[in-house]
């Protein structure tokens, strides 16, 4: 339970690097609680990159190999809100060897739309179905065990909702922790293609389980 918040800074300005070499005339920036220096140890990396009209689709086709010039990337997954959305995505980032609480969201604009945050969110037309639930219902528990870490439990128990209704079951009584461990062990014996996650989940699950609620690393 040793995150150091340098080695997420070098992270997000690796990555702003990568993007804005990539596609001179984009602009990539900082978002939400790094942006507002309120993040603590366990906030996840949220940036905007503003690219061109004209290359928005190249760009999200070219993303998974820019990022790789960073480090390597387990998982590159798109809102299945904005899936086919020309002037809008969102990109959720998992790195391989980096926290799982530091996943990377990177918010992609057109120009045109000026970072409009709410440009095509009532578009069934740009509605995708490349989702893989499990995977979901993995990273909605890393949700849960960092908000437990933080002591909010209300968050806690929505993530834990989320996770379990991906899967199609209900969240279990009892202790939120011991909750989260049998929400991997459905996993595991659901998806094999998930394993290397589940791996990385139940990891991070022993030490934070460990460390205990609402401490401070």
């Amino acid at each position: 339970m040793n995150f150091d918040p340098a080695e997420r800074a070098w992270l997000a300005s690796s990555v702003q690097r990568a993007l804005s070499r990539s596609y001179p005339d984009s602009s990539c920036g900082l978002r939400g609680s790094m942006a507002t220096e309120t993040a603590d140890a366990y906030s996840d990396v949220d940036l905007f990159w503003e690219v061109s009209d004209s290359e928005f689709e190249d760009a999200i086709d070219q993303l998974d190999e820019i990022l790789t010039q960073v480090a390597p990337v387990d998982s590159l997954r798109s809102d299945p809100m904005l899936q086919h959305s020309e002037k809008r995505q969102l990109i959720f980032v998992q790195f391989a060897d980096v926290p799982l609480f530091w996943r990377v969201d990177i918010e992609v604009f057109a120009k045109s739309i000026g970072r409009d945050g709410s440009y095509d969110l009532d578009n069934p037309m740009v509605r995708g179905h490349e989702w893989s639930l499990t995977e979901s219902a993995l990273m909605n528990s890393v949700a849960a065990m960092k908000y437990l870490l933080r002591d909010d439990e209300d968050r806690a128990e929505e993530s834990l909702e989320r996770a379990f209704d991906r899967i199609g079951e209900r969240v279990p009584t009892g202790d939120r922790w011991d909750a989260i461990a049998e929400l991997t062990e459905i996993v595991g014996r659901r998806d094999l293609e998930q394993a290397e996650l589940v791996r990385r989940v139940q990891l991070l699950h022993r030490d934070a389980a460990n460390f205990g609620v609402g401490k401070s690393v």
